[in-house]
């Protein structure tokens, strides 16, 4: 059974934040996203966005935001990554947003998405929300296991060419 460190991101893990980001997107979704936009991000692409998101971690941090990342202890590669903070909507429903989860499709099933989502929202009594590409099942199914429900509230991804869907927990 693998081992895990959880810990805050920081300077010199963007090539491998950006290098698993794009492996977990292009596992995940695939035929949920504009095929055409995902095939077409690479590495580099993401590990410059992580570059901007480790420059800000204080700022962002003292808003309430946190982004964290798990270690596999026995090669020291990032396999995930989470950030959790205030809503970025105005109409949130909950007062504490998942902006992201993720996690390498190898290390499915190993409890660490699970560890990462408590790392930076809280625990199953704490109310939050979070925005999912629908159709994504997988990630249906993990979120009820979490106590998140779908609440009907859509919307269109410009970007990606995907409806997202909110699911809340109260």
């Amino acid at each position: 059974m693998a081992s895990y460190t959880i810990r805050d991101v920081r300077p010199g893990d963007e090539e491998q934040l950006g290098t698993a980001h794009v492996a977990i997107w292009k596992a995940t979704y695939a035929g949920i996203m504009n095929s055409a936009k995902l095939d077409a991000i690479r590495p580099c692409d993401r590990i410059e966005r992580w570059e901007r998101i480790i420059a800000r971690r204080d700022e962002e941090s003292s808003r309430g935001v946190r982004t964290r990342c798990a270690v596999d202890s026995s090669d020291a590669r990032i396999v995930g990554f989470a950030t959790g903070g205030p809503p970025r909507d105005l109409d949130a429903p909950a007062s504490t947003e998942l902006w992201s989860l993720n996690v390498v499709p190898e290390h499915h099933g190993t409890g660490i998405a699970t560890d990462l989502m408590t790392d930076v929202i809280g625990g199953t009594d704490e109310p939050a929300y979070l925005w999912l590409a629908a159709g994504n099942e997988r990630a249906i199914a993990f979120y009820r296991k979490h106590r998140f429900e779908l609440d009907g509230t859509t919307v269109l991804d410009p970007e990606w060419d995907c409806l997202n869907a909110r699911m809340v927990r109260t």
